[in-house]
């Protein structure tokens, strides 16, 4: 009787499954600014790189969204290709290999770097949006160590966005390829 019931079982299951259209599952990456950019600065700098605060319920493949009532929704078939996290640094240190070329850049705490070198530390307090509406993006961020003289800022970032994921993406694209331009300019003097 047992072996009869977990054989109905199977059978209902794939029965169930057959008729499912299965939704294809969208993976996304950023993707740094484009090689052609301008660069900011041509000094030989030394720069580690931390992002030191992420938020928890981001932390996660399924892209996140907010809804105006302070809940968010996961996405069932729209997904980061991998960690947000390392894609958010690898992002900021591809853009600032491109914008200072000269510079030296390691991740912390994974690479090693000089004890003279500039910290840049980060923290992602927002990193999402609503679909239809915008991308929402704040970070907080400090440079410190090597030549300069200790400073801190704030970067914000809204950027239109459609109904899809797709776009959503783009737009927090764009947003931190906008911070990396900002780190930019701060780090050259400008």
């Amino acid at each position: 009787m047992r072996y009869f019931l977990i054989l109905l079982l199977l059978l209902c299951s794939s029965c169930i499954q057959m008729f499912d259209d299965p939704q294809p599952i969208h993976y996304y990456l950023l993707e740094g600014v484009p090689q052609e950019t301008d660069t900011a600065s041509d000094k030989a700098l030394t720069i580690t790189l931390q992002l030191t605060s992420f938020p928890v319920y981001l932390d996660r493949l399924q892209i996140i969204t907010k809804n105006d009532d302070n809940t968010i929704n996961v996405a069932a078939h729209d997904r980061w290709a991998e960690p947000i996290q390392g894609n958010i640094l690898q992002t900021v240190r591809e853009n600032l290999r491109i914008i200072l070329p000269a510079a030296n850049i390691a991740i912390s705490p994974w690479e090693k770097s000089t004890t003279n070198a500039i910290k840049i530390n980060f923290m992602v307090n927002k990193f999402s949006g609503k679909l239809g509406e915008r991308t929402d993006i704040d970070i907080r961020w400090t440079i410190d160590g090597g030549a300069v003289e200790r400073f801190q800022g704030h970067f914000t970032d809204q950027q239109p966005t459609g109904d899809s994921y797709q776009e959503l993406v783009a737009g927090l694209n764009s947003g931190i390829n906008n911070f990396s331009l900002e780190l930019a300019k701060n780090l050259s003097g400008e």
